[in-house]
């Protein structure tokens, strides 16, 4: 059974701090909207663009996208994949072991 959220802090005499995995699935949809050529997919009832996995304290990000034409689908993969890392370690402080940034296609 996979976890639904990452402990933070065990320590604490009167509980844990813990994050769910919807808040990192919501970081990495926000910073899909900060890079200029990357285009979220639409979410249906059967397909999400942003899968989270949480397995033994890991964390897996895959992010699902097109870029706009014209534009170099390595750079703004790349730059997302650091983007979306930045922010969970800026908003979280937690590392994700693995980003993956995978395109779709092309926005025309």
């Amino acid at each position: 059974m996979a976890q639904d959220y990452v402990k933070l802090d065990n320590d604490q005499e009167y509980g844990m701090i813990a994050i769910n995995k919807s808040v990192f699935e919501s970081i990495a949809d926000i910073s899909i909207d900060e890079i200029e050529n990357a285009v979220k997919l639409k979410s249906s009832r059967f397909s999400h663009p942003i899968s989270v996995r949480i397995d033994k304290g890991q964390l897996s990000i895959t992010a699902e996208i097109k870029v706009r034409y014209g534009a170099s689908v390595n750079a703004t993969a790349e730059l997302l994949q650091n983007k979306i890392y930045e922010n969970i370690l800026f908003m979280t402080g937690y590392k994700a072991a693995d980003v993956t940034v995978n395109v779709d296609g092309f926005e025309i």
